[in-house]
């Protein structure tokens, strides 16, 4: 019956509109009409004028985009690849875009490679791009920094599109902040998540308005293999003496795509995945802070057998009685640990809020320090290290 309907259904639309074989054309508007008021016979005026139903596919529903898509009509695969993508079934997406990919244009080809970079859909990007079918334009580039390609073959186009450095020589320390960060990422997915941190940053800067100021983000590509498939996130700093260095900075910030984040000799290791608050959290090592859950037992060989004040918000009663109003700490094993608070804090809990005492104390360590903070530089001077440091051309924008 139903197929009696749709040729009935076709006969009549055929009459209606003083069917002409070679005239088709003339009466697409009439045929869109119809399209627009009978949705349920998409297919049937499809055989009669695909352009019609070209201008329809919005309004078409999932079922009858499916029914297009299997007559060849690529822009209905489309339609269902990106509704699909919009719901983050990318499966389903998959199913309609990977056939059909060829056939779209390059306007769709390029929106919906874009689509798949928003959605980090790698593995679908890095098929299109090692099959030759991935077209020129802004995914290309997302997909070659994901790749860790080479900085020289990434388009300055892009770049400075993106505001984003190819050279660490190309950025300058700013006289505004009391510490200038190094951003550096070694992958795209970590040049958005470090713009991120930096707009969260402006909104409220901790512990004031002045206390550092951070970089454009700096693309090194896989110059100082950072892995963190063990734990901890680790780079090779060795390289370190190949590549130029901006002067007046205190601070690194290095991303990479995997590894616990942690700080060692002024430089932070985090990947894109970590969110704001162990952002900050590891932000406040740069000035001493220490962690005040358990610490790893070869830490507290040496850290927990100290005496008095070793931290801003770690005390040792080794012989010695705490500071009034702190209270036991698990860091140590020993029992001798104290912080400032009996609640949980930032840097016990990563996903606790900067309390008004800890950042008081971030501050006070700031303008007056317990110990002075390590830089980057002196701790590639610790490696036996002698980089290059260089003044940048023209000072680049910064946040604080």
């Amino acid at each position: 019956m139903k197929t009696q309907a749709k040729v009935s259904f076709t006969a009549i639309l055929l009459l209606s509109l003083g069917f002409v074989p070679s005239s088709v054309s003339r009466f697409i508007p009439a045929y869109a009409y119809y399209a627009n008021t009978t949705p349920s016979q998409a297919t049937a005026i499809y055989y009669l004028a695909p352009s019609a139903i070209n201008l329809q596919h919005l309004v078409l529903s999932n079922s009858q985009l499916r029914q297009l898509a299997t007559l060849n009509d690529s822009n209905a695969a489309y339609q269902l690849a990106l509704r699909f993508l919009e719901q983050h079934d990318y499966t389903a997406a998959k199913l309609w875009w990977q056939p059909y990919f060829a056939t779209f244009n390059s306007d769709q080809q390029q929106t919906l490679a874009e689509q798949l970079v928003r959605a980090n859909q790698w593995l679908d990007i890095s098929y299109l791009g090692k099959a030759g079918k991935l077209p020129k334009g802004n995914a290309k580039q997302a997909w070659l920094l994901q790749q860790q390609m080479p900085p020289a073959q990434i388009d300055p186009a892009y770049a400075q599109q993106q505001q984003l450095a190819l050279s660490t020589s190309s950025v300058q320390a700013s006289s505004q902040c009391q510490f200038n960060v190094l951003m550096m990422t070694d992958h795209y997915k970590g040049i958005d998540t470090l713009k991120q941190y930096k707009q969260q940053y402006s909104k409220a800067p901790e512990p004031a308005k002045g206390s550092f100021c951070f970089t454009d983000i700096v693309y090194v590509a896989d110059k100082f293999s950072c892995d963190g498939s063990g734990g901890a996130l680790k780079c090779n700093w060795q390289n370190a003496s190949a590549h130029p260095w901006p002067e007046g900075f205190d601070f690194i910030v290095m991303m990479s795509k995997q590894g616990a984040a942690n700080v060692l000799g002024g430089i932070m290791h985090i990947n894109s995945s970590q969110s704001y608050a162990v952002f900050l959290h590891e932000l406040m090592h740069f000035n001493g802070f220490e962690d005040e859950y358990v610490l790893a037992e070869q830490k507290q060989q040496w850290l927990c057998k100290q005496q008095g004040l070793v931290a801003p918000n770690l005390f040792i009663a080794n012989e010695v009685s705490p500071p009034k109003g702190w209270q036991k700490s698990i860091a140590c094993s020993n029992q001798l640990a104290y912080k400032p608070s009996p609640n949980w804090s930032i840097m016990q809990y990563q996903t606790m809020s900067l309390s008004e005492q800890y950042r008081e104390l971030w501050q006070k360590q700031i303008n007056q320090p317990l110990t002075k903070p390590i830089r980057f530089s002196e701790y590639f001077a610790f490696l036996g290290l002698k980089p290059v440091f260089t003044t940048a051309s023209k000072e680049q924008k910064f946040s604080d």
